[in-house]
């Protein structure tokens, strides 16, 4: 069963919807998850009640939706009615909002960012160049579905005609993302939309809404994405872009640029573990959510059988696409599904292989452009960690992670251990959300495992995180 709100009672609509769950409220109306009993299919059911004031939005925003034609908007199969109420029947969106996105990940990768705002650009430049062109009005995260990479527009409530803007009064907006003209009984047209196309690509790499008097350039990093977010914000509309498909342009020579700036080969990296419970798949996890978030989509695979990803999956209530890959914000996991399962092939630039301690007693291991080792460097574990660390080093690149481990308690190597690199891991909780110390851990660890620096020096203490020189 789709995720959803609260079940409720059995209810079939027409002889043929038969009601599931409601899954959500807005202005105009609710919207319930059904089932199709004859083509055995979900659709999504908005219920708008006849009494309601703005009832005339309500068959606005069906007639939009039945005359666009486009793959991020959704089909409109039916419009029914009874005494009381009218209902728009429509395809089932089984996705995450950019809002929920947003907000459990903390912040978007620029390259995402980008990503994300083209497929949203060409989705209003669809609209306001229809045959009747359309103006949104209303561009915000909650109103954009994220459904497998791809983006979906909802929520038609605003919309209206190009020609008929001005006839139907005020159209304020969600604040923060509506332009000022929608606040100061201007003329609006396609500049407005393009606006909050801008608004958007600065929430979706701030993590907040711009506010009064919002500042940009204030993160380093993201001042190519800024110059873009200025062209769509200008407060007058003479000063932004002209249409949303001149923000595309901009967008997709901004994405050519990064692919360029951070180009990386394909890559397979395995993670193993000095002993069980030394967190292995919590690093694992931490450094695909990493290279997904920063342009390098990374799929993390489970080469063994364990409970602990199945009851993540089951935990997070997740569903497998085609290729049995589960995606969970910025974290793509397949797990293990036997060697004799044969899965479609999808395409990751870099796959992160979780072993654990399956590799004690095998004489062959999963090939690996460099292996990273979890383990101890108590005392207690210094036999198990250096066995290990024998081990992996005999068999290729091999990088140390420490992890449990505070910054008074460095294990001393042995001579032939000196040239082997190593990290100390900090404590991050959540290895789906964002951590500055992990990230810099990470980071750092990419470098090292792809011949990036040859060197580095032992730094002072950065809330937590510690790396060192070879042998010191």
């Amino acid at each position: 069963m789709p995720k959803g709100g609260a079940k409720i009672g059995e209810h079939v609509l027409f002889g043929k919807y038969r009601l599931c769950r409601k899954l959500g409220a807005g202005r105009s109306g609710n919207v319930f998850l059904a089932w199709h009993t004859e083509l055995e299919e979900y659709r999504a059911v908005k219920i708008v009640p006849k009494t309601m004031a703005d009832y005339e939005t309500f068959r606005k925003e069906a007639l939009f939706l039945k005359t666009l034609r486009h793959p991020g908007i959704p089909l409109v199969y039916d419009v029914e009615e009874d005494l009381t109420n009218s209902y728009l029947i429509e395809e089932y969106l089984e996705g995450e909002s950019l809002y929920a996105l947003v907000k459990r990940l903390g912040s978007l990768s620029m390259k995402t960012a980008a990503e994300i705002g083209i497929q949203v650009c060409r989705l209003i430049q669809f609209m306001n160049t229809a045959d009747n062109p359309i103006l949104y009005l209303d561009l915000q995260p909650k109103n954009l579905l994220v459904c497998n990479g791809a983006v979906r527009l909802i929520d038609f409530d605003h919309a209206q005609y190009a020609e008929d803007v001005t006839a139907f009064g005020e159209r304020y907006g969600t604040i923060g993302f509506a332009a000022p003209e929608q606040y100061r009984g201007e003329p609006l047209d396609c500049r407005t939309d393009v606006y909050a196309i801008g608004a958007l690509l600065y929430y979706m790499c701030r993590g907040e809404p711009p506010g009064n008097g919002f500042c940009l350039g204030d993160r380093s990093g993201t001042w190519e994405l800024d110059r873009i977010i200025r062209g769509c914000m200008a407060a007058e509309k003479d000063g932004r872009y002209q249409n949303a498909g001149k923000v595309e342009q901009a967008l997709c020579e901004l994405k050519t640029v990064l692919s360029e700036k951070h180009a990386i080969e394909s890559l397979t990296i395995v993670f193993a573990g000095a002993r069980p419970g030394i967190g292995t798949t919590h690093a694992a996890f931490g450094i695909s959510t990493f290279l997904t978030r920063n342009g390098y989509p990374a799929l993390y695979q489970e080469e063994y059988d364990t409970d602990a990803v199945r009851l993540f999956m089951r935990n997070t209530k997740a569903r497998p696409d085609g290729a049995g890959v589960f995606h969970i914000g910025s974290l793509h996991i397949r797990p293990y599904y036997g060697r004799t399962v044969k899965m479609p092939y999808r395409y990751f630039p870099i796959i992160i292989k979780d072993i654990g301690t399956a590799w004690q007693g095998q004489e062959t291991l999963p090939e690996a452009d460099f292996f990273v080792l979890v383990c101890g460097g108590k005392w207690w574990e210094t036999a198990r960690t250096l066995a290990a660390s024998r081990y992996f080093l005999s068999r290729g690149r091999c990088i140390l992670l420490f992890n449990h481990m505070s910054e008074d308690l460095r294990m001393k190597l042995p001579d032939d251990l000196k040239g082997v690199p190593c990290f100390y891991l900090p404590f991050f909780a959540n290895p789906l959300k964002e951590d500055r110390d992990a990230a810099a851990c990470f980071r750092e660890i990419m470098t090292t495992g792809t011949g990036g620096m040859k060197t580095w020096e032992r730094k002072k203490r950065r809330r937590g995180f510690w790396t060192r020189r070879p042998g010191s």
